[in-house]
């Protein structure tokens, strides 16, 4: 665990680093991989999260996916797990919640069940060659995974540099299928 903590740590301060007009730069080339893939154009339902820190700015992604017609899924945190709901409008439907992250609105939208996404894009700290993903620490993601349906594709989006050869990793560490970066993808 002292491994996964300090790999966090590093990769995080790396990735703070990165100037705010350089980050959005990088998010555009990034989202305009996304875009391309067959798994985002076939995609229906599309589970996405509303960006952290220093991460890269999913709320393009999810205007430009709501455009092309995709229903969009955000998930909120209940205790332990995270709830999925459906979203139409980024600026009406979240609220403030857990970790000061935006998240759907019980209120006013609609729960989705653990089935109905069709492409889940997975938030990391870092991710290594092998697919291998590390998160922020509290197994929201790692717990939420098994419950998607089997065939579902789990994309990473990150930064060149949240990106090494090997991540410490567990057997219930689960990997992501597609990594991209605004350089490649993998």
């Amino acid at each position: 665990m002292k491994e996964k903590q300090a790999a966090r740590q590093a990769i995080q301060e790396i990735r703070d680093l990165i100037p705010s007009e350089e980050r959005k730069i990088k998010t555009q080339e990034i989202a305009e991989r996304f875009y391309s893939l067959k798994e985002y154009c076939d995609a229906k339902n599309i589970l996405i999260y509303y960006p952290f820190r220093s991460e890269i700015d999913t709320t393009v992604i999810i205007t430009r996916a709501i455009t092309d017609g995709k229903r969009i899924i955000l998930p909120k945190v209940s205790g332990k797990a995270l709830e999925l709901f459906y979203i139409k409008d980024i600026k009406k439907d979240l609220m403030p919640g857990a970790y000061g992250i935006m998240e759907p609105d019980r209120d006013l939208c609609i729960p989705a069940k653990y089935t109905e996404p069709d492409l889940a894009v997975v938030p990391g700290v870092g991710f290594d060659r092998h697919k291998n993903r590390l998160g922020y620490g509290g197994g929201y993601y790692d717990r939420l995974m098994p419950r998607l349906s089997k065939n579902i594709k789990k994309i990473a989006l990150c930064f060149q540099v949240q990106i090494v050869d090997l991540l410490p990793c567990f057997a219930h560490d689960i990997r992501v299928d597609k990594v991209i970066s605004e350089n490649e993808s993998f």
